[in-house]
């Protein structure tokens, strides 16, 4: 069934979530690898008595939610869609915002963060424009146009904390702050307009001098009011109402500031390694953040560059875009636009409870901080080109070192979380595969077990290799397992009563249990122009990993929760010993 897509593209299918039986069924399959015969005899028994019974009520529930109220259901209560997002309470430095640090070699500015920072910021903003016109060509996959939808979220856009589940808020082109980036530095709030009315952008010498001046104040004598957007978010909202009743322009400022294009961060220096720069990018202490805007776009005065991201509305995929377009056009973006506003500086008014709401807030923060472990390697032994040549897709090596490294890690084997683009469908996001298939499971015993020869494994590899791209695209169809089945699940939470239905047995048993879990969560970014990317881990014990593909390397990016001790660092070296072992098997033609 095909809808009407927003503006930048056609009409698309929707996402389908609509075989329950084969949902349940695949469930079984897929973590077939994790379960003991009886856990596997249990979870068959479950998902046969789903496809008889709770799996056709919830779905005709479903139908029937979807073919009246359309298709919102889906982005409240899918993991990884924005309801999980708002839903969640923990702080989003850390457990939920993302960054990407650019590479510095080829970063316009001639060594001065000023000009740097208004080259960024107004490439952006001319990015806005075209998006706003409407003429902002469809990305796309393998020739097939993706959904646009999230794009019109991507400025002017903040997540407002509010008790129980939070809100995006997002402003008008023609708002008050609506030309404007929020400028911080030294945790000051300043609106700097880009552009004028007719689109015509600032020009890149004037800007970089307003933001030179902004960045010469000296801090104030209080917390930063953008601390508040690092609690945790029933806190959080707290916080914002303290703020709202402080002063009677505060509403007004505050809106000003979540209707801003985004936040242009005028930091200090992150230091010169890969980990000072990610522990840095990821969370820095929050002194100079405002965690809720769409992206914050961080400039350091030591020549670093990258983004910070708020993930409720927006994934990878679209940021990457948004990068890529900064990029491009900042080395040659020019303006001449005149008769624009200078810097308006954002002075709340601050009632005693706010001060001494605020005055707590540091003392979180750098324990919010303390409580990550990141640790970052570059594998230099070979990359992409390599794998290719041996006839093995890039990812599907990875992840299946990445299975390795976490048995060796464990003992046992784990699940590992993969994210799949749902794009091609309207309004589609996220899909969750696990790579863990069987023929994977057969190839790291291989490995493991030291009694193959290089021959076996490398048909072992391939094996598996060809059943992570068949994963992978039952899932690029919108066929795959867990968006659907916690989709149901969900429903079930919400109108399991009103239906008269018990909780379904499927979404107690061990395939279930065990499959869905993310002891290691990972992504990857293929595209150019990052030096890093990273995120926190999503569960107790777990990991988070990202790592990007080079021709001739992979970097990684690998996290852990400090109550966890050593867990990030003991991964990573397993991961760098897995890589090096199935390197060598391609590389023995023997």
């Amino acid at each position: 069934m095909g809808v009407p897509a927003p503006k930048g593209g056609p009409g698309l299918p929707r996402p389908p979530f609509d075989d329950p039986a084969r949902s349940g069924e695949k469930l079984v399959e897929w973590a077939e690898p994790l379960l003991s015969e009886s856990e596997l005899a249990r979870s068959r028994e479950a998902a046969e008595e789903f496809a008889l019974f709770g799996g056709p009520v919830l779905q005709g529930e479903l139908d029937r939610i979807r073919n009246t109220e359309g298709d919102h259901i889906l982005g409240r209560l899918i993991p990884y869609w924005e309801g999980w997002y708002l839903s969640s309470r923990d702080p989003l430095p850390v457990h939920s915002n993302p960054f990407y640090l650019f590479a510095s070699d080829g970063l316009p500015g001639g060594g001065c963060p000023y000009r740097l920072a208004a080259r960024l910021a107004l490439s952006a903003a001319a990015f806005c424009t075209e998006i706003d016109r409407g003429s902002l060509e469809p990305d796309t996959f393998r020739g097939a146009p993706l959904c646009m939808k999230e794009y019109e979220r991507l400025f002017r856009t903040s997540r407002r904390a509010l008790p129980g589940t939070d809100r995006q808020v997002t402003g008008t082109k023609s708002g008050p702050a609506a030309r404007c980036a929020l400028v911080i530095s030294c945790g000051i709030p300043f609106l700097l307009e880009l552009y004028s009315e007719e689109g015509g952008l600032r020009d890149v010498e004037e800007t970089a001098r307003h933001l030179r001046d902004i960045a010469s104040l000296p801090p104030g004598e209080i917390p930063p009011v953008g601390l508040i957007t690092t609690l945790q978010r029933d806190e959080a909202a707290r916080g914002r109402r303290l703020l709202l009743d402080g002063g009677k322009d505060n509403e007004r400022l505050l809106s000003l500031a979540e209707e801003s294009l985004f936040v242009l961060r005028l930091d200090g220096p992150c230091g010169p390694t890969p980990l000072e720069q990610a522990r840095h990018f990821l969370f820095d202490g929050g002194q100079n953040g405002w965690y809720e805007k769409s992206f914050q776009l961080i400039v350091t005065t030591d020549g670093q560059a990258g983004i910070n991201f708020e993930h409720s509305s927006r994934d990878g995929t679209h940021v990457g875009r948004l990068v890529k377009e900064i990029l491009s056009r900042a080395p040659s973006v020019k303006g001449r636009a005149t008769g624009l506003r200078g810097p308006v500086r954002l002075d709340f008014a601050l009632s005693g409870e706010c001060r001494d709401f605020l005055d707590g807030i540091p003392e979180k923060a750098r324990a919010l901080s303390d409580s990550r472990v990141q640790d970052v390697f570059r594998f230099d032994a070979f990359g992409t080109d390599a794998v290719k040549e041996g006839n093995v897709s890039p990812d599907a090596f990875v992840q299946i070192a990445m299975l390795m490294a976490a048995e060796n890690l464990w003992g046992e084997r784990r699940s590992v979380y993969e994210s799949v683009q749902l794009r091609r469908f309207a309004g589609g996001r996220t899909e969750g595969t696990r790579p863990l298939t069987r023929e994977a499971a057969a190839c790291v015993d291989g490995f493991r077990s030291g009694r193959e020869s290089s021959g076996a494994l490398r048909r072992m590899l391939f094996e598996a290799q060809r059943a992570h791209r068949e994963r992978i695209r039952e899932c690029l169809e919108g066929r795959g397992v867990e968006g659907h089945l916690q989709l149901l699940r969900g429903l079930w939470r919400e109108r399991g009563g009103e239906l008269g239905l018990e909780e379904p047995a499927l979404f107690r048993s061990p395939a279930w249990e065990k499959l869905t879990s993310c002891p290691v969560s990972s992504s990857t970014t293929p595209g150019e122009g990052f030096a890093l990317a990273g995120y926190g881990p999503v569960q107790p014990g777990g990991l988070g990993v990202r790592y990007l593909s080079r021709r001739d390397h992979f970097i990684f990016h690998v996290s852990s929760w400090k109550r966890d001790g050593s867990l990030a660092p003991e991964y990573a070296s397993r991961l760098r010993n897995a890589l090096e072992a199935m390197g060598g098997v391609l590389q023995d033609r023997e």
